[in-house]
């Protein structure tokens, strides 16, 4: 027992120092945002429930732990203002604070008396209620969060392909996916384990235990993405997303604005830029950035993404099929057509084409 209490004690220490650590360094980040300033609060959340459960090894000051409440609607928060173009607080977030704020109150009330037990957790007494309140508050908290970061997520996904002709883990946020499912499969997990362990008499488990350790490894996670994490947009969107029919593009300005664009293409080749933008290509032509993908979208049938590397697939092809570029790797190839990586330059190959870059050198040789 003693091993044991020194072990999670251990573990409260490093999660506290790491998330009230990283939390500074995300105030103190060159040019902070809302994003990095939300992201800091998550994790000084994450340091104040280390904190609480260091003293509640010693003296008892909360009868369950509270703070798991925040961290659903934080993570919300975090990654809505890092992919909205104008990131604001609304004041609707605040109600989501309200089963933090009721369960703090009752914590406070029932601070001396042990709710959140699990040998006797069926036992009917006062707190039974309680105890299942809690406990199907929480799950309902991890499951709607989810769900809800899931969805904005697929949304931003799909946005970006509209603004970016390449992509990478912080345009499309792969990591913060990663988090939000691990988020959802840990947490659930943990639920699972914890009726287990209240029907299981003899499964010894201590979900408080493995709840921590989950909340250091989210401390890491979040301190070292989150800090790396740039603007997603290059600069503030002046754009409000305005129907086509008003934009003051017509039929026929959209006709010459296609061929103009097409031009481009064939003679600048701007696609051969990997980190090509919608915005890059707008300046050029020197028309709105919604003009443009008006035609993209009106005209070809095509997002930014799909259109670029149509583009950069055909190049590559070109490339592959000279003899004089025999003597060039693959990757040098996939570089030379404006790819940003090897992945991206296979995969888009074979999207497109249905082989690889290798077979269809072989096959044209």
């Amino acid at each position: 027992m003693a091993a044991y209490n020194e072990l999670n004690i251990a573990i409260l220490a490093i999660g506290f120092s790491q998330s009230f650590y990283a939390g500074i360094m995300q105030l103190l980040k060159k040019n902070a945002r809302l994003p990095d300033r939300v992201l800091a609060v998550w994790l000084f959340a994450i340091s104040l429930q280390m904190l609480i459960s260091l003293f509640n090894t010693r003296f008892t000051i909360t009868a369950f732990p509270i703070s798991p409440f925040i961290y659903g609607p934080l993570m919300f928060i975090y990654l809505n203002t890092l992919i909205s173009d104008k990131p604001r607080l609304r004041y609707y977030y605040i109600s989501w604070t309200l089963p933090l704020i009721a369960f703090l109150i009752l914590a406070l009330i029932y601070r001396k008396q042990p709710i959140l037990i699990f040998d006797n957790f069926l036992v009917d007494d006062p707190l039974r209620a309680l105890r299942f309140t809690y406990a199907i508050m929480l799950m309902v908290s991890v499951i709607a969060y989810s769900i809800a970061i899931f969805v904005r997520l697929g949304r931003h996904r799909i946005k970006v392909q509209e603004l970016y002709s390449y992509t990478n883990q912080k345009i499309t946020l792969g990591w913060a996916l990663f988090i939000s499912i691990s988020f959802f499969v840990l947490y659930f997990g943990l639920f699972a384990l914890g009726f287990t362990r209240i029907f299981a008499r003899n499964f010894h488990f201590d979900p408080l235990m493995m709840g921590n350790l989950i909340l250091v490894f989210y401390s890491f996670a979040f301190s070292i993405f989150g800090y790396q994490q740039d603007r997603i947009y290059p600069e503030p969107s002046k754009t409000e997303k305005p129907k086509y029919q008003r934009s003051g593009l017509r039929p026929a300005n959209s006709d010459a604005l296609t061929q103009k664009l097409l031009t481009l293409m064939k003679e600048k080749k701007p696609y051969l830029e990997p980190e090509l933008t919608i915005l890059d290509v707008a300046n050029q032509l020197h028309i709105p950035r919604h003009h443009l993908t008006q035609v993209l979208n009106e005209k070809l049938g095509r997002n930014f993404y799909t259109f670029i590397n149509e583009y950069r697939v055909e190049e590559a092809k070109r490339l592959l099929l000279d003899p004089h570029n025999d003597n060039l790797t693959l990757l040098a190839i996939g570089y030379d057509a404006g790819f940003n990586s090897k992945s991206s330059f296979n995969t888009l190959f074979k999207q497109y084409t249905g082989l690889t870059p290798s077979e269809f050198r072989k096959k044209s040789t």
